[in-house]
């Protein structure tokens, strides 16, 4: 006989609901949990894929320096080499003198003695080697210097990633970029420079190195002759938060509106095929948004540009004592 119990019947059909509803939940949180991890996946390949293209658009950017760069070395070591040639010949001049005087014959009178000297060091032109020994070293000296200090200054800008903050001189760092680029800046570009005292900021130094390189060698190639490079750093407190500041104006071409709306697009650029990347300002934009600051530009044609760049100051490093 069929078991008529209406409470048998309303259990079993709540057991067999509640096993439904739990064989349900449990496909969706199966379902859930395999969106998260091809999601985690999905992070991680974007990560990657951003950290190889801020590296790309760095190489890009150093490789159209390289010939600049290849420039300013070859000429400090050109003319290095050639002053140390001649300081070996004067080597040469001063040794013979000393052999003259070791090796003289000791039954030489004074007076002729002195007469053989001062012949041999009228020959060797002793007296023009000491006024010029000490310029040939200074410039040889200069020129080597020149040269450390591009390559320190490449290192810096070069290098990858730090995977840490580290505190840095913002005006220092604009400094540095500006003599990375300076072979391209020299021949068209005025550089004025309007640097506040500025407290240090935590900051990945290498990319915001690159973010000022790639602003002005943009604004040199916006400009034709008697290009200006107009650079100012200061302060601000906005909302109860402080800011670093930094502007960077040329006087240039100018954008219209409809290029200034998509600069910081990946892969947009207004130069020549071959010539750009156009990922320069787009990585600029993404290190900059990394920083938790803001990149934003206004242009007018015939006039000029500005970009204006806040970063956020760290609270640990703000109360750092101002250089």
């Amino acid at each position: 006989m069929p078991d008529n119990n209406p409470y048998k019947a309303a259990y079993e059909r709540e057991r067999l609901a509640r096993k439904k509803a739990e064989k349900f939940l449990d496909d969706k949180t199966r379902s859930l949990y395999d969106n998260i991890v091809q999601l985690q996946t999905t992070v991680r390949a974007l990560e990657e894929t951003q950290e190889q293209l801020v590296q790309a658009e760095k190489m890009a950017s150093i490789g159209q320096l390289a010939a600049g760069v290849a420039h300013e070395i070859n000429n400090p070591i050109g003319f290095s080499l050639s002053n140390l040639t001649t300081l070996s010949e004067y080597v040469q001049s001063i040794v013979k003198l000393d052999d003259m005087v070791i090796n003289s014959d000791d039954t030489l009178e004074k007076n002729e003695f002195i007469t053989q000297y001062q012949n041999l060091r009228k020959t060797e032109d002793i007296e023009f080697i000491k006024d010029d020994l000490q310029d040939l070293l200074g410039d040889t000296i200069k020129g080597l210097n020149r040269v450390s200090a591009i390559v320190s200054n490449l290192t810096k800008v070069t290098h990858a990633g730090e995977l840490e903050m580290k505190a840095c001189q913002i005006n220092d760092i604009i400094e540095e970029s500006i003599k990375v680029v300076w072979n391209e800046l020299k021949y068209n570009m005025t550089v004025e420079k309007y640097f506040a005292p500025l407290p240090l900021l935590a900051c990945h130094s290498g990319e915001i190195h690159q973010v000022f390189m790639n602003l002005f060698l943009n604004a040199s190639h916006a400009c034709d002759e008697e290009g200006l490079l107009i650079i100012k750093t200061y302060t601000k407190e906005s909302k109860g938060e402080n800011w670093i500041i930094i502007e960077v104006s040329d006087n240039g071409k100018g954008m219209p509106s409809e290029v200034r709306k998509k600069i910081f697009d990946p892969f947009f650029t207004t130069k020549p095929v071959g010539v750009g990347t156009g990922l320069g300002l787009s990585v600029s934009f993404g290190i900059i948004e990394k920083h938790k600051g803001t990149i934003k530009v206004a242009s007018e044609e015939g006039i000029g540009t500005t970009f204006s760049i806040h970063l956020p100051l760290n609270e640990q490093i703000k109360s750092t004592e101002t250089l």
